[in-house]
Parts: structure tokens; C-alpha cells; sequence
């Protein structure tokens, strides 16, 4: 049978490697005038909507009655503000964006799962398993003798 040592350094070898690999690489920004007129406007849509929001709270802070009027001005601008940024994701989207496990922002599991990570986290549960039995057979070998 094999020292512990061994056992746990090759489980902690193994999970360093695995945490030391990023998952998926970012896409490289578009860099395009269609993406770069989208993203403008999408800055613009929501600079507007946030100011309109500030004056929304400072008027309610002030104690006023914000009408219908207002709150429909603010809806409409955080509307325009979405669909603008709808549009410049849509726009500057040249390559595909990666999927995965998000480690960057990027990507979600509702495309599934990593498999390597679903691997991995069950080696690492498997050999911490084995070496607890194998102590555990240790101490119980040494208690007989």
C-alpha cells in the first residue's frame, strides 16, 4: 500500500493543475464602426435614463410628487436605454462569445456543463475517500497489533 503522502500530494497536484488552466479564453472585441456607432448610442441611451433618474429620486428626496408624466419619461428612457444596448450586443457580436463556467464574466451552464470540472471534483472527493479509509484501516490495524 502506498504512503498517504503520496495519495494526498497526487490529489493536491491534481487540483492545483486543474484550478491553474482558465476555463475558456474572452473573444476578442469588435473593433468594427457598427459596433463602435452601437456602443455610443447605447452609452448615450443610458446616460440619459440615469440622469432622468436622478432627478426622479432628488424630486422625491425633495418631497415632491413625481406625476405620471415623469414616470412615463423614465420608462420610456430605460426602454430606449435596453434596446439600444440589445442592439449593440447584437451589433458588435462578430464571433461567438465563449461558454462555460463563468470565471470571466462570461458564459453560464445553461449551456450545460464543464465535464473536465464535474471530472475533476470527483476525482478530488473519491481520493480524499480513499484516503480516509485508508487511515481509517491504519488505525484499525494498529489497534489489533
Amino acid at each position: 500500500m502506498r504512503p498517504m503522502s503520496t495519495v494526498l500530494g497526487t490529489a493536491v497536484l491534481g487540483a492545483t493543475l486543474a484550478l491553474s488552466v482558465p476555463a475558456a479564453h474572452a473573444a476578442p472585441a469588435d473593433t468594427s464602426a457598427a459596433c463602435s456607432k452601437a456602443t455610443t448610442a447605447a452609452n448615450k441611451a443610458e446616460a440619459a435614463f440615469d440622469a432622468a433618474l436622478a432627478s426622479f429620486k432628488a424630486q422625491v428626496k425633495a418631497g415632491g410628487h413625481p406625476g405620471a408624466a415623469e414616470q412615463q419619461n423614465l420608462a420610456t428612457l430605460q426602454n430606449d436605454a435596453n434596446l439600444a444596448t440589445s442592439d449593440a450586443v447584437r451589433v458588435c457580436r462578430a464571433t461567438k462569445s465563449p461558454v462555460g463556467t463563468v470565471h470571466t464574466g462570461v458564459g453560464s451552464t445553461s449551456n450545460g456543463t464543464a465535464t473536465r470540472d464535474l471530472a475533476l471534483g470527483g476525482g478530488l472527493i473519491a481520493a480524499v475517500a480513499l484516503g480516509a479509509v485508508a487511515l481509517r484501516r491504519r488505525n484499525n490495524a494498529g489497534d489489533q497489533a
